[in-house]
């Protein structure tokens, strides 16, 4: 129970420190950063860049400051890009490509070779970036001319990038302050899943292990589209099988956040007919991705055409899933919801991106690192609060277990459990222990003349003796029928007998002050421990004195200790 308490503090700590990072990195371009104007066009077979003008009447003009997309024609798309004020600014500078996902970008310098990059495998001239392209500029084309680059899609999604132009020290600022967030998030991603494994394997509740492989296949899904698997982390062997893996952990990724949310919002429970739908989801985006894997061109067109829009559609099927629990009434959909909705807005918007949506917002790429770090907090927070709930569920079930549910004592097994820790805890302290045993005397007589009713009120009154005159560590138990136990520990023989003689007075009084005004009497036997003596021997003794009791008259102490069997009436 502190260890799961400690992780919802540490969960919180964390996320505080997340929200205040965010808050401090800027989202916005420089106001440094040069205007630019820009065309573009689909390239066509044997074309080469000094052949594409700014006078082409193919061109489409956009802005490089939003989000634009370029096809993914066979022979890819040409873009040229110029200052607005007509001027290129002093060499050297940098042009920053922003969310090139796996396009190939080569850049046609002036009187140079070209430049390829791709995102983790830029040549050996490029340079390094984290998240992004660039391109270092030496030499600047001439007032009027254009920077010519090709893009190429083929056999990828193609994706909605930004141009900026910007100082070497801007650059280096914007990458260093990407780098920063983007480790804070994985890392948060990647602890939090860590510490769900740790606790799924020891609480034995496949429900932590379904998130922790969601949120690291989730992280690895940003590693590799960010190009963070590369650079900085230096996973070279992602790039050869990045379609490999990126699928991999995209099926994963589906896959454990529908059994995650199946688990955690109890949708066999609240929405079994939408569990049952999204199972069904899972199953064809486990086909489509499997398909994208075979080396037949026109299946993996096919799925690739496909995957894309199923995938804008999960989202909102995991959330209506998560509303239709939470107005069932499933507690841990909230935090599925609250956890899960900003992820959702960032993935859908970032995945409508490429087909010309809010071309303005140019951070979606920072929102998606936040907003699934933000998740993994907030879910873990909702890991563990469902973690002390079902502790706290199966506490109170194990209590309800050793109530007797008419005294609200211990019935004879809890009891029974509880009085031999407690003589082992005595035997190591070297202090006596000594037992009580009750009887209620004439409790088949009550029954027959007043009814049950009267007889349950009689075993009441006797348990609110007992707890009225018993110190907070003795322990009372209902033994069976109309007899009780009672442990006393550090009670030698005279202390034993006066509690018993205690308990005798308080239940005249309590009785003969209740509802039938009878005076109830009850026989008790008291033993002290001897040494080298076991519980069942301890109990046979305080047993077999209570008997004694009845057999003198009842209404009277009688303990086992003493050969005559001292008596207190």
């Amino acid at each position: 129970m502190r260890v799961l308490e400690s992780w919802i503090v540490d969960t919180r700590i964390m996320l505080l420190l997340l929200l205040g990072l965010l808050s401090l990195l800027p989202v916005r371009a420089s106001a440094a950063d040069l205007a630019l104007e820009g065309a573009w066009r689909a390239a066509e077979a044997g074309e080469v860049a000094a052949s594409v003008g700014r006078d082409d009447p193919r061109l489409q003009r956009f802005d490089p400051a939003r989000k634009q997309g370029f096809g993914s024609g066979e022979h890819g798309s040409w873009v040229l890009l110029w200052p607005a004020q007509g001027h290129w600014p002093q060499v050297p500078w940098m042009l920053e490509v922003k969310a090139p996902g796996l396009q190939t970008f080569t850049w046609y310098p002036p009187g140079a070779a070209p430049r390829h990059a791709q995102l983790m495998q830029a040549d050996e001239t490029g340079w390094p970036a984290h998240g992004r392209l660039a391109f270092l500029v030496h030499t600047a084309p001439a007032d009027g001319e254009p920077l010519r680059l090709h893009i190429e899609a083929r056999g990828v999604i193609p994706t909605s990038v930004t141009f900026t132009v910007r100082t070497i020290a801007d650059y280096l600022r914007g990458d260093a302050r990407w780098l920063v967030l983007a480790t804070a998030c994985l890392a948060v991603m990647a602890a939090m899943a860590l510490m769900a494994l740790v606790f799924g394997v020891r609480l034995r509740d496949p429900t932590f292990l379904y998130y922790a492989l969601f949120v690291l296949a989730y992280a690895v899904i940003l590693g590799l589209q960010t190009g963070y698997a590369v650079e900085p982390l230096g996973w070279s062997a992602s790039v050869a099988q990045v379609r490999t893996w990126g699928g991999l952990a995209t099926t994963v990724s589906v896959v454990f956040a529908i059994l995650f949310q199946d688990r955690f919002t109890e949708l066999r429970r609240h929405a079994p007919g939408g569990r049952r739908l999204l199972f069904a989801y899972a199953a064809v985006i486990v086909l489509l991705l499997t398909l994208r894997l075979l080396p037949i061109e026109s299946v993996d067109a096919f799925a690739r055409a496909a995957i894309n829009p199923l995938l804008v559609l999960g989202g909102p099927l995991l959330l209506a899933m998560g509303v239709l629990a939470a107005w069932r009434g499933s507690r841990h959909a909230l935090f599925f919801l609250i956890g899960w909705t900003p992820l959702l807005v960032t993935t859908v918007l970032g995945s409508l991106q490429s087909g010309g949506f809010a071309p303005g917002w140019t951070w979606s790429e920072e929102a998606m690192l936040g907003t699934g770090a933000l998740e993994a907090l907030v879910l873990s927070l909702g890991l563990a609060d469902r973690s002390l709930a079902l502790r706290r569920d199966r506490d109170r079930a194990r209590e309800l277990a050793d109530i007797d549910a008419l005294t609200g004592l211990l019935n004879r097994r809890a009891w029974i459990e509880r009085v031999y820790l407690l003589n082992e805890a005595m035997s190591q302290s070297g202090q006596p222990l000594s037992v009580l045993f009750l009887d209620l005397d004439h409790f088949k007589d009550l029954n027959d003349r007043h009814g049950h009713e009267a007889g349950d009120e009689a075993l009441r009154t006797l348990a609110a003796a007992m707890r009225e005159e018993l110190r907070e560590q003795d322990l009372i138990g209902r033994y069976g029928g109309e007899e009780f136990v009672i442990a006393l520990p550090g009670a030698d023989r005279v202390h034993a007998l006066r509690v018993a003689d205690r308990i005798r007075r308080r239940l005249h009084e309590r009785s003969a002050a209740g509802p039938l005004r009878i005076a109830q009497t009850a026989s008790i036997g008291a033993a002290t421990q001897q040494a080298g003596e076991d519980v069942t021997a301890l109990l046979k003794r305080a047993d077999e004195a209570m008997y004694a009791a009845k057999g003198a008259g009842r209404d009277r102490v009688v303990h086992a200790g003493s050969p005559d069997g001292e008596q207190m009436a």
